[in-house]
């Protein structure tokens, strides 16, 4: 090795001065961003802590972060980043053992909030139309970008979950009222609503995400991810009516519904899967004193109608339709959920009603045809019935 461990920490721990720190910041954000994640690599959370110069050093960091945040047009990844070093030193908490202050009560709060705002606050810009691309319509990535932010909402969990729902509920309260309408009178704020509401449906599905990947949530927890859960399906209640169910070509819209199925992969794998519904007992009770929804075949239900209206009015989104049949998929595959599936009279249209499903005559979603039949197939067969099997047939019969 061309460093001891003793002589990298000199030279790491000379970086925490006030002094380099502002050069660094003031001459080249990637620089500096690539210093700080080397920096916590090989330095403990307790090195850094002990260090004189911690103190000033956390403060230029956040400050950074918060300049980072609110150029969102120019920071790109970085951003996320930074993000993730916040995340990486909350999670050292557990093994430190200094008496020194770590700061990180003050920080990380406001880093929170100002990663949410400054989301906001960029879908009100012009420049976010001359982006080569909408962070909202990459998922996958975007899921991973967020991965961050279960670690920093669960170091203050509480104090997360009332922000997040401070936030939310006047934006649903807006879109709910929206929906009693038959014409919009301002597109571009309904545009800009239904964004916002998507950016908080991801983070909270990231929140929830936590759960089946590490299971790392106690009783108290359950019921803030209730509280969250709770407000995501008053909002799946009116996607789909009045005024809303006029905007399945608009792609503020789509954005939306990308959202709320990311939301229901990270829920059912926590909360419905074949082993989690028996841990989830504090949830269940919540959701059922807020919605009435006491058990996960409740909960099953909601999701395969949000399905089942998907495939129905979607007709060009082929990224939709196929993201819906996955979801559609996973639920189908898993022993349990598939064979409470069987109960719900959602599945019963699906696998009967097929004519309703323009995507299926579109050649573009060929793929999206193999995997629903495929799907179906699998429901047919994961009991013995004759008579289920016939009137799956008949669809065919009238096509031939």
């Amino acid at each position: 090795m061309l460093f001891t461990r003793l002589a990298s920490i000199t030279f790491l721990i000379n970086l925490l001065s006030p002094s380099t720190t502002e050069v660094k910041r003031n001459g080249g954000e990637d620089l500096l961003v690539l210093t700080l994640l080397k920096l916590q690599t090989v330095l403990l959370l307790s090195e850094l802590v002990n260090n004189e110069y911690y103190s000033d050093w956390i403060r230029l960091v956040a400050e950074f972060t918060f300049k980072s945040m609110q150029s969102w047009q120019w920071a790109g990844t970085s951003v996320y980043y930074l993000l993730g070093l916040w995340s990486r030193m909350v999670t050292s908490l557990r093994y430190l053992k200094s008496e020194s202050p770590d700061l990180l009560n003050d920080y990380v709060p406001m880093i929170i909030e100002g990663f949410i705002s400054s989301r906001f606050e960029s879908l009100q810009s012009e420049l976010l139309d001359e982006l080569s691309e909408n962070p909202l319509d990459n998922v996958e990535l975007l899921q991973d970008q967020l991965d961050f932010f279960p670690h920093l909402c669960g170091f203050q969990y509480e104090n997360c979950t009332t922000y997040i729902l401070k936030i939310l509920e006047p934006i649903l309260r807006m879109y709910m009222e929206g929906a009693g309408l038959q014409v919009c009178s301002d597109d571009k704020e309904l545009s800009i609503i239904e964004a916002k509401l998507a950016w908080i449906v991801h983070i909270v599905a990231a929140i929830l995400k936590i759960k089946h990947i590490g299971g790392l949530k106690n009783e108290s927890q359950e019921v803030f991810d209730a509280e969250l859960s709770a407000r995501v399906l008053q909002l799946i209640n009116v996607t789909d009516s009045g005024l809303h169910s006029q905007r399945y070509g608009e792609l503020s819209k789509q954005r939306l519904d990308l959202a709320i199925l990311t939301f229901f992969e990270h829920f059912r794998k926590s909360y419905v899967g074949d082993q989690a519904v028996h841990s989830a007992k504090m949830l269940y009770s919540r959701l059922s004193e807020l919605l009435g929804i006491h058990d996960n075949l409740l909960l099953l239900n909601a999701i395969v109608r949000k399905i089942a209206t998907n495939l129905k009015s979607y007709k060009e989104s082929e990224e939709l339709i196929n993201r819906t049949l996955s979801l559609f998929l996973d639920m189908v595959s898993g022993y349990m959920t598939g064979k409470l599936l069987l109960k719900l009279d959602n599945i019963r249209v699906i696998i009967s009603d097929r004519e309703h499903f323009p995507f299926l005559e579109d050649h573009r979603c060929s793929r999206g045809r193999t995997t629903f039949y495929y799907t179906v197939g699998l429901l047919i067969f994961m009991e013995d019935s004759f008579l289920k099997f016939k009137s799956s047939m008949d669809h065919f019969q009238q096509v031939f």
